[in-house]
């Protein structure tokens, strides 16, 4: 190897082959095939829902992201706002459609709809 040929910089990572130009072409072509089957399938079983506000939806979102296990320990403490102007201090245990499981306490569950939740509260700033 000659000075122009060195790596300036050495990254410790996985190896990384190169496919040659046909083989690679190949493997392109299956996963198309792959992803237009999958496409296929997930739009005539599954219906988008449009009886959910915009807000409700980014809040169903939210819900979602903050129900997965690392981020339920990372996010705490979480106050929820009610409609009724209540608070619900917690964490997300599951969502389940639109029917949200909240974990207050000691074993505590509670269940809200989605609807109910106006917004989120994290270490005293709303989530965006």
């Amino acid at each position: 190897m000659s000075v122009y040929n060195d790596p300036l910089i050495y990254i410790q990572g996985p190896p990384v082959f190169h496919l040659p130009p046909r083989e690679k072409l190949e493997t392109e072509m299956e996963e198309q095939v792959k992803e237009e089957i999958e496409q296929d399938e997930s739009t005539s079983i599954y219906e988008l829902r449009t009886s959910m506000s915009d807000k409700t939806l980014a809040i169903l979102e939210k819900l979602r992201f903050l129900s997965k296990p690392f981020q339920r320990k990372v996010y705490r403490p979480l106050v929820f706002h009610l409609n009724d102007g209540s608070l619900l201090q917690g964490e997300v245990e599951k969502v389940e459609n639109e029917v949200v499981t909240f974990s207050v306490g000691a074993g505590e569950l509670m269940k809200y709809r989605v609807e109910q939740i106006e917004r989120i509260i994290w270490r005293g700033v709303e989530m965006k």
